[in-house]
């Protein structure tokens, strides 16, 4: 077994090597010593020394999320220890989601990410033609042929043969380390009412949720259903191509409807009445549920759909000098080649897929045709952005089962059951039998400052549960109190460091193995989430397409914690940046 290039430089590591890895390998051996002998050189010939390394580390605010603001806090304090000037700027959650999603302007960050149920989603994340898009379309800026490959190849394929594929993905991605995968933290809710029942039946933040409850046994089905979340964009926008930082969003769950969606172990028919997938033809045909309608009146036809998939490949649909795709499900739309309506319930779309990814390509939120078509207008080229994107939508019209009722901006929003929708008319089909009508017909979304707030509200039965984001460290109050219950699960959002590696010294991967060795993933599971959560490796959560030993073992096989228990050991970590080819003064300065 031959050495990787990037294990080399970690003392206790061992892995295979590719062609591509020796000649990348190579490369960045050769600017190591380069950079060291300049260091040498420049200070022989008199020259002034190097610059410092000097990163700007970008986080939530403390009162939005705790967790990936100590997470942060405590990155910034060991890369000062290894002698990186290092700044930790207060940063709003909204302006903290544009300059990370949209304007890419960020050195490090430590936030979070919804991963997809389907290793498929690492492909707009990390293909390096996604660059220069917007939203989760790769904002790191990395860039591997070779890895672009992979995952195109993935695409296409299924069984052992898909599973060897992404088992290389992860691998790659773990050698390259673009970002620091840290943990999945559990969704928590606190709850004060008995009217429902069934409140962990599906992931709490899973689109499917509250589509799960059932009114309690002395209840009926005309209940308020009041819910508190300090997270005040609901209030602000309700664009479904705007990007989300977790899995939880009431947008696409509850106002928008897709062809398809996952429930069951399976990606299954939702809007959609069947489908079929020939894919020696690379054929999928697709056929609409009768009698769907928006929430406006107008009823949804194939022509919706085809609008749909060409619009987010295209949100100026042709109309300007360049594309400007939607910074959301971008993805899953570019994987169709086309859309060609057969009759008004009919659509056929041609997809280079195979039957394990081609399914997930149709769980895009439909759009309506008459309401998006005239907002292909750009507003922002340098940007990218369409009146599409930057549009608030306060006005949804959707065809999701609740409907827009009002709304006011920074206190709340409140949805109406929409009676037309398949779940909501008892239309004896497998989707209203699996699931039957909302057990509530009003949802109130209410916007509070914090945790405590939320919890307030409960407490002060202004409220029925909170969203599932509640903080871990107010977890024991709320199980204290008479009246109050907890609902958990596990949850797809994973708190990370992102890399942007368009910037020097991050495009190199060593010097960001050498970041990843300064983070104790076990202890911040500990004593930052208190055990409601699980370290990462890998932006994978499934075992079985995880390689063996890039599972976690106590601790993280391929980046391990440069350090014991959490006291980092300065001259190791040091020695991580040093044998990436960074030099330091007699200072203990990194510089370049």
């Amino acid at each position: 077994m031959t050495t990787l290039w990037w294990k080399q430089m970690d003392e206790d590591n061992r892995a295979r090597l590719t062609r591509r890895q020796v000649a990348a390998g190579g490369a960045v051996a050769a600017s190591g010593l380069l950079g060291g002998c300049l260091g040498s050189m420049r200070q022989f010939l008199g020259f002034s020394s190097l610059d410092q390394i000097s990163l700007r580390v970008m986080a939530p605010p403390a009162d939005w999320d705790r967790r990936a603001n100590e997470i942060a806090g405590q990155l910034v304090e060991r890369l000062k220890k290894v002698g990186i000037d290092t700044r930790f700027p207060l940063v709003p959650p909204r302006q903290f989601r544009r300059q990370v999603l949209y304007d890419r302007d960020f050195d490090l960050y430590v936030g979070t990410m919804p991963i997809g149920r389907d290793p498929d989603y690492l492909r707009p994340l990390l293909t390096s033609t996604y660059t220069d898009a917007l939203g989760w379309q790769n904002p790191f800026g990395f860039a591997d042929i070779s890895l672009d490959e992979s995952l195109a190849q993935q695409h296409r394929q299924t069984g052992e043969e898909r599973t060897d594929t992404i088992r290389r993905v992860l691998d790659t991605v773990a050698g390259e380390q673009p970002f620091v995968p840290i943990a999945t933290d559990q969704a928590i809710a606190a709850i004060s009412t008995d009217a429902f029942e069934g409140w962990e039946r599906a992931p709490l933040r899973d689109p499917t949720w509250l589509l799960e409850l059932e009114p309690a046994s002395d209840s009926a089905t005309d209940e308020t259903l009041r819910i508190t979340t300090k997270d005040g964009s609901i209030t602000q926008q309700l664009n479904p191509l705007v990007p989300w930082i977790n899995e939880f969003d009431l947008v696409t769950s509850l106002l928008y409807d897709p062809l398809a969606r996952y429930y069951d172990d399976a990606v299954r028919p939702w809007l959609a009445e069947d489908w079929e997938l020939v894919t020696d033809d690379d054929e999928l045909t697709v056929t609409l549920r009768s009698d769907l309608y928006w929430h406006d009146g107008e009823p949804i036809t194939a022509e919706d759909v085809e609008f749909t998939y060409d619009f987010l490949e295209d949100t100026a649909l042709g109309n300007a000098d360049a594309e400007y795709p939607a910074p959301r499900f971008q993805g899953q739309a570019q994987a169709v080649d086309t859309v060609t309506v057969e009759t008004d319930r009919t659509v056929r779309f041609r997809v280079d897929s195979s039957a394990a990814t081609a399914p997930a390509l149709l769980t895009v939120p439909l759009l309506p045709k008459h309401v998006w078509r005239s907002r292909t207008r750009v507003s922002n080229a340098r940007r990218g952005i369409t009146r599409a994107i930057g549009h608030d939508n306060t006005g949804a019209v959707g065809s999701g089962p609740m409907t827009l009722a009002n709304r006011t901006e920074g206190e709340s929003v409140r949805f109406s059951r929409f009676e037309e929708h398949p779940l909501n008319r008892d239309d004896g089909s497998p989707l209203a039998d699996r699931f039957g009508q909302l057990a509530f017909s009003e949802l109130v979304v209410s916007l509070t400052p914090s945790d405590l707030t939320m919890v307030a509200y409960l407490r002060e039965n202004a409220a029925d549960v909170t969203a599932p984001s509640l903080d871990n460290k107010i977890v024991s109050g709320v199980v204290s109190r008479d009246g109050l219950s907890l609902a958990t699960s596990e949850s797809r959002t994973l708190y990370h460091v992102g890399f942007n590696t368009r910037r020097r010294p991050l495009r190199n991967p060593s010097f960001r193995r050498a970041v990843a060795h300064l983070i104790n993933k076990g202890a911040i599971v500990e004593s930052i989430f208190d055990g409601y959560a699980e370290p990462r490796t890998t932006p994978v959560l499934e075992d079985s397409w995880i390689p063996e030993d890039l599972r976690w073992n106590n601790g993280d096989p391929e980046v391990p914690f440069a350090g014991v228990e959490d006291e980092l050991f300065t001259e190791n970590a040091r020695k991580h940046f040093s044998n990436a080819g960074y030099h330091y003064t007699d200072d203990d300065i990194l510089v370049y």
